[in-house]
């Protein structure tokens, strides 16, 4: 429905029509909700406080019959004044305490023997407070029904102590008369004491609890606090949400609390939106037929003027049609804007039917151009690509040349380093050989010395021989001496002469083997600069090989580039033809398109 205009406009008006009455009907419901309450609130205050004035005229009833019995004190017998004062104001028991300890009542039985006045709350509150005071409720033992007691100090009489005159009534008559204040079948009432305890309440076992076991957040502090701002509050009490009402009853410290059902209180008000609402509907179907009517009626003409556009649109593409014109109305203003739209739209169409033809025949043209280059382009692309395989074998068989020249580099020097080593150990072996030589010739000397040693030895054990020989008998053991002498002269000068000839023969060899040496250090270093210069041989071929594989790697890079621009240029050339080839086909789509019109 709401895809037409139609639809739109029907909608909108009837939603304003509707928004309207609802919010006539809201300002109606909140001003009317406004009043009920205000009323209401004053209602229940009254009615509570009417209540609560009952009561406390009640409570004044009681206190006057107490105080009027002030002139029964001093008589001798005040039974019969206090019995016409119980049976007059309905109290239970009506009593007079003594200072004496002596009590005179309504009722015929005596109290206890040892029932002492002075000291019962009753007598002694009054006493001291100088005033009549009512006692809190209490459960009276023998009827189970709440009672309270007024008392108060009697006036000073000539020759009678100080007494007090009191009265035990009954809260029946009080609770009954709370729990009948019932504005709705779900409102009630209680009353609560000064110490915040229930006295009368529609659940009995309410009774004598305090204010807070009722839930809702009551207490004897916000009880008071409404009391004194004569308002009122909500709250939700037993499941169900009330108005709660407070007013102090007269001559008391008790408080009466009307708890107000919110539920039935506004169930007028709810009916009255109910209504409203109900009323909002029927209006708002009317609203709809009857501007579905005369909408329908107002947009006939504006229906012929789509009518003949989608004549135009669905048929031929004639634009040679136009519309009537005629009239001051804004359909006519609609048909002569379409009539101008037609003459320049079929202007611009004459002007793309020429440039698509041309543009056609351009892009034919570029086509061809492309194809031609993009084959020659990929002739080259394979091409390098070809020189691309080339270079990359070329590249690893030079970087394995590299390769193996830095490993014969490092053979070389490895080798080097051992020719090295080599020469420095014959140049050792040679010195040490000079050294053993140098040896064998003071070994030489010093065997020439023990041969001298041992020559002159014998000489001297020659002599000595000699000389013992002269000496005769006492000289034997002497020659003996010098012949023991001289043999080891001897010995010891062929040792010696063994020695010499050793020595001679390991001189004569040292001497060979230090020849030997000093030629073998000769061809050593010989061997060690022929080795550093094949090192330096290799390592120049290595780094020219290092050189060559990284020149390589720089021209293979290069054309690796080469190969990558051309690919891509390929690919540009391809999108390019692609491209010709969209062009030629949307300017034949394009002047097609233009063709369905008859200008």
């Amino acid at each position: 429905m709401f895809s037409t205009l139609r639809g739109r406009l029907i909608g909108l008006c009837v939603a304003v029509v509707v928004l309207a009455m609802l919010a006539v009907a809201a300002a109606n419901y909140a001003s009317s909700r406004t009043r009920t309450l205000e009323t209401m609130n004053g209602q229940m205050r009254q009615l509570a406080g009417s209540q609560a004035a009952a009561i406390g005229d009640w409570v004044a009833a009681r206190r006057s019959l107490v105080s009027s019995l002030r002139h029964a004190v001093p008589l001798p017998a005040p039974q019969p004044l206090l019995k016409a004062a119980a049976q007059a104001g309905g109290f239970d028991n009506v009593y007079i305490g003594y200072a004496d300890k002596r009590i005179a009542s309504s009722r015929d039985e005596p109290p206890p023997a040892d029932y002492d006045p002075t000291t019962r709350a009753w007598y002694r509150k009054p006493m001291q407070a100088g005033s009549a005071i009512i006692t809190a409720p209490y459960v009276d033992a023998g009827r189970g029904e709440l009672v309270v007691t007024f008392a108060e100090p009697a006036p000073p009489a000539v020759g009678v102590a100080d007494a007090v005159l009191a009265a035990d009534v009954s809260l029946a008559k009080v609770v009954a008369q709370v729990l009948a204040l019932r504005p709705t079948p779900h409102s009630y009432a209680f009353l609560i004491d000064h110490d915040g305890r229930v006295i009368a309440h529609p659940q009995k076992d309410r009774t004598m609890q305090t204010v807070d076991t009722l839930g809702g957040g009551l207490s004897q502090e916000h009880l008071a606090a409404l009391e004194a701002s004569g308002g009122s509050t909500a709250l939700a009490l037993d499941g169900r949400d009330g108005i709660l009402f407070a007013t102090a009853v007269p001559g008391t410290s008790w408080l009466l609390a009307l708890v107000l059902d919110k539920t039935e209180a506004t169930a007028g008000l709810g009916a009255m939106l109910l209504t409203s609402a109900i009323t909002a509907v029927v209006l708002g179907l009317a609203a709809v037929a009857a501007l579905s009517i005369l909408i329908a009626r107002e947009l006939r003409s504006l229906q012929l003027v789509r009518d003949a556009l989608s004549h135009i649109a669905d048929g031929d593409g004639d634009l040679t049609r136009r519309l009537d014109d005629s009239g001051p109305t804004e359909l006519a203003q609609i048909s002569r804007a379409f009539n101008h739209f037609a003459d320049q739209i079929s202007a611009v169409l004459q002007q793309i039917r020429i440039a698509s033809e041309t543009v056609r025949m351009a892009a034919a043209d570029i086509a061809g151009g492309n194809g031609d280059l993009s084959a020659r382009t990929e002739a080259q692309a394979s091409s390098l690509e070809q020189t691309v395989s080339a270079m990359q074998s070329l590249t690893i068989t030079v970087q394995g040349t590299a390769a193996n020249a830095r490993a014969a580099s490092e053979l070389a020097v490895s080798a080097s380093h051992a020719a090295s080593s080599g020469g420095s150990v014959v140049l050792n072996v040679v010195q040490t050989m000079d050294h053993i030589r140098d040896g064998s010739r003071r070994m030489a000397d010093i065997i020439g010395a023990i041969d001298a040693l041992a020559f002159q030895t014998n000489i001297l054990a020659l002599n000595a021989a000699v000389e013992a020989a002269r000496a005769g008998e006492q000289g034997r053991g002497f020659a003996v001496v010098a012949a023991e002498v001289r043999t080891l002269a001897q010995s010891s000068a062929m040792a010696a002469q063994e020695i010499r000839v050793l020595i001679v023969e390991a001189r004569q060899r040292a001497e060979a083997g230090s020849q030997l040496a000093a030629d073998a250090g000769q061809h050593m270093e010989r061997l060690v600069g022929s080795v550093h210069q094949v090192a330096d041989l290799i390592g120049a071929i290595s780094t020219a090989s290092q050189e060559q594989s990284a020149g390589i790697a720089e021209v293979n890079g290069a054309i690796g580039d080469m190969d990558e621009v051309t690919q891509q240029n390929a690919a540009l050339v391809e999108q390019a033809a692609a491209a010709a080839d969209s062009m030629k086909d949307q300017a034949v789509a394009l002047a097609g398109a233009v063709g369905r019109f008859t200008l």
